[in-house]
């Protein structure tokens, strides 16, 4: 047997996007998938991943949580940890967890952040993609796509979601809010961008997604929906667990959702989302992976911006999803003039991994990303691209030194 773990101490949506790495690891001749998350996870992570073994750590400890309860919750995990013969450990946070995790198992087995003689270090792929995240508008390479090439022969992109399918049940979703509210539309804005929607498909039931701080939210967005859209609304906020919801989403044609955990679950059912982008949020990094989705993402000078850093611009990215030329694309009637700061993706999929192809608007970083694509598939594919260029910008004269 071959014991491969995989450490992702992350919340929901990184759990989700550890998917192709996961499928990858159990398709190697056998493997047996560990997988070590937080314990409020750890039902669904079995669920979602039944292949894999799931290991519990107190990582987020909430509650009635006490330091004692953690020590002993974590040492009975770590015991369990060093019983198993592991060949490879993927350790996929920089986190103190993390890392003393790492520590556990010799150096040579373990990929990612890893920490040898106690001094933190990060492979070098991931170094790497700690050089292209500093120019955002060119990133090259979703997150899925870049925990997944951290195996050497990820499995292609084609066999990690399905192509996204409408339920046919006359059913869609609506995710009030993320986890970041400058990420999210404001109630009045995302009113008329499902007011289109639901008029694009033709009255569907709406179903409010969202756990118990979105009641609130919930409540307010259907006082402002019109009388019509109104009869047709389902409220699930603070109703409905995680293992509800995988058996809820399925049943919708489609997800109006940010940039959240419940858009990376819908994609996992062949959902087709049509997600909402804007502030830091950044499609090229977190979008939803597969066939047949749409991404709505603000495209305004100062985006992506940086979550923790305020805002100095009035949320300029905000004004283009109220545009009626916009809301009339959405609600599939005679387009008007397309609004400025605001793309329109499709999703796609190349040898690499997901990538997005503007269908409305404009898009600034297109041609140094696909350079930067290009040099990627060079390196991970062994693929030459004679049109690539901009290696300095990722690559560092250490890169080439022998251990």
């Amino acid at each position: 047997m071959n014991h491969l773990l995989v450490v992702q101490l992350a919340r929901l949506g990184d759990l989700i996007q550890s998917k192709r790495l996961l499928l990858s690891l159990a398709a190697q001749p056998g493997a047996q998938v560990h997988l070590c998350v937080d314990a409020s996870l750890a039902a669904f992570a079995a669920a979602l991943f039944p292949f894999a073994h799931v290991l519990p750590l107190p990582a987020h400890a909430t509650g009635g949580a006490t330091p004692e309860s953690v020590f002993t919750a974590a040492r009975h995990t770590f015991a369990q940890l060093q019983e198993i013969p592991f060949s490879a450990v993927y350790t996929l946070n920089a986190s103190p967890l993390s890392y003393a995790i790492a520590r556990l198992f010799p150096p040579e087995v373990v990929c990612g952040y890893s920490c040898p003689n106690g001094q933190p270090m990060r492979h070098p792929w991931l170094e790497l993609a700690a050089r292209w995240t500093r120019h955002r508008l060119s990133s090259p390479l979703n997150l899925i796509d870049m925990w997944a090439h951290l195996h050497p022969s990820p499995i292609a992109p084609q066999a990690v979601n399905p192509v996204a399918t409408p339920a046919g049940q006359g059913r869609i979703g609506v995710v009030m809010a993320g986890r970041a509210q400058r990420r999210s539309l404001p109630v009045p804005v995302l009113v008329a961008c499902v007011e289109a929607l639901f008029r694009a498909y033709g009255g569907p039931t709406i179903v409010c997604l969202g756990g118990k701080g979105e009641v609130p939210l919930a409540r307010q967005f259907g006082r402002q929906l019109s009388p019509h859209a109104q009869r047709k609304l389902e409220d699930t906020t603070g109703r409905t667990e995680l293992l509800d919801l995988m058996e809820l989403l399925p049943t919708l044609d489609c997800l109006i959702t940010p940039d959240t955990g419940l858009m990376h679950l819908a994609t996992h059912f062949g959902v087709p989302v049509q997600a909402f982008f804007l502030s830091s949020a950044w499609c090229f990094e977190t979008g939803p992976y597969g066939l047949g989705h749409n991404v709505w993402q603000a495209t305004v000078p100062c985006a992506p911006c940086l979550e923790t850093a305020p805002c100095h611009h009035n949320m300029a990215c905000l004004a283009p999803f109220s545009q009626p030329g916009f809301l009339g694309h959405l609600a599939g009637t005679q387009a008007q003039q397309w609004p400025q700061g605001l793309t329109g993706y499709r999703s796609a999929l190349d040898d690499l991994g997901v990538c997005y192809h503007p269908a409305h608007g404009t898009d600034a970083g297109v041609e140094e990303r696909t350079s930067r694509r290009a040099l990627l598939a060079e390196l991970r594919l062994h693929r030459l691209e004679p049109a690539a260029k901009g290696a300095e910008a990722l690559f560092q004269e250490a890169d080439w030194m022998l251990p």
